[in-house]
Order: structure tokens, then C-alpha cells, then sequence
């Protein structure tokens, strides 16, 4: 009997963090759609510093919604904003953003399991854990949002999880920043 009541209870843990999860994405786009998109840039300027890291954690956070943080990262580096500070509050904002897909994952890894992608990521998890997860969030790429849902979903401890994103977030957000800031810089000694 105690084997049943156990399993109800992480039925109804997984069950609420998919809910939360679901709740995360849709409250992300609501607000998107609320500001504007990204065709007010006028808007997206006169928010600076938490201009970057909104739209960075929606980026993030919305998964499937088409929400370029790269753009706010590089666009930030001609606002004339300190490019450290730019690459910390993305990289801040978008490792908020993917609790999104790691709770989608502890609660409901059965959504996306029998996806040939989300295998990858669970084997890649598995076996490399702190090394996929810097590595990926680095690198600008669509797969991340598979290897945080299968962090969510192996119960990789979120402290750790949060830490390791973060530093690979922050590290991607300043050289983007430095690298869109060097290009406009040289574009313009080209002038």
C-alpha cells in the first residue's frame, strides 16, 4: 500500500509542475503579445538595462515562441550600455526562462519523450550533465530547450542546474554583446 500512495504523490507533484510549466509559457506569450512584439523598437530603447533582460527571459521562457534574445543582447550593444552589465542581465534573464522547460520536464517528461531529439538530450544529460549544460547554454542553438526539459524530468538539482545556465548564459550574453559591438564598430571605421 505504501508503494501506491508514494506513486500518487509524485503523480501530483509531476502533475503540478507540468501545470506551472504550461502556466510559465502561456504567461510569456500573453505578455509578449501585450507589449508590442519586437516591431516597437522605440519601446525596447527606452527600456535599456530591463529591456535586455525582459525580453531575454521571454526568449527563454517561451519556447516555441519566435522571441530573439540575440537580438536584445546585440541591439543592446549600440544603446551605449555597459556590455558586461548587458551579457549578465541576459544571461540572468534567460536562465529564468528555462525553469520554464525544466518543469515542463519534471512534471511532464511524457509530452516530448518519444521526440528523437529529447532522447539525445536525456542520454546527453545522463551521461555529460555539467557539460552539455554549459556547453549548450553557450552556444545560441534551439536544442537547449530539449536539455532542460530532460534535466527536469532526471530531477538534475535545480541549484545546480540554475548555476551552471547561468554561467554559460551570462558568458554567451557578453560575448555576443562585445562581438555585435566590435562589428558596429568596425562597420563604422569602414564609413
Amino acid at each position: 500500500m505504501h508503494g501506491w500512495f508514494s506513486r500518487t504523490s509524485d503523480l501530483k507533484i509531476q502533475l503540478i509542475a507540468l501545470l506551472l510549466g504550461i502556466v510559465a509559457v502561456s504567461v510569456v506569450f500573453v505578455i509578449w503579445m501585450l507589449v508590442g512584439g519586437l516591431s516597437n523598437s522605440d519601446w525596447w530603447k527606452t527600456l535599456g538595462y530591463p529591456g535586455v533582460f525582459f525580453l531575454s527571459l521571454l526568449a527563454s521562457g517561451g519556447m516555441v515562441f519566435p522571441i530573439p534574445s540575440l537580438a536584445a543582447t546585440c541591439g543592446a550593444a549600440g544603446l551605449d550600455l555597459n556590455l558586461i552589465v548587458v551579457g549578465i542581465l541576459a544571461g540572468v534573464g534567460e536562465t529564468l526562462g528555462e525553469l520554464v522547460g525544466y518543469s515542463i520536464g519534471f512534471g511532464g517528461q511524457s509530452v516530448v519523450q518519444r521526440r528523437r531529439i529529447y532522447k539525445r538530450a536525456r542520454a546527453w544529460m545522463i551521461r555529460w550533465g555539467i557539460g552539455v549544460l554549459l556547453l549548450l547554454s553557450i552556444i545560441p542553438n534551439p536544442i537547449f530547450d530539449f536539455v532542460g526539459i530532460a534535466a527536469g524530468a532526471l530531477r538534475y538539482p535545480l541549484k545546480r542546474f540554475l548555476i551552471i545556465v547561468w554561467a554559460g548564459k551570462t558568458l554567451k550574453g557578453i560575448i555576443i554583446a562585445y562581438t555585435c559591438f566590435w562589428i558596429v564598430e568596425w562597420i563604422g571605421w569602414l564609413a
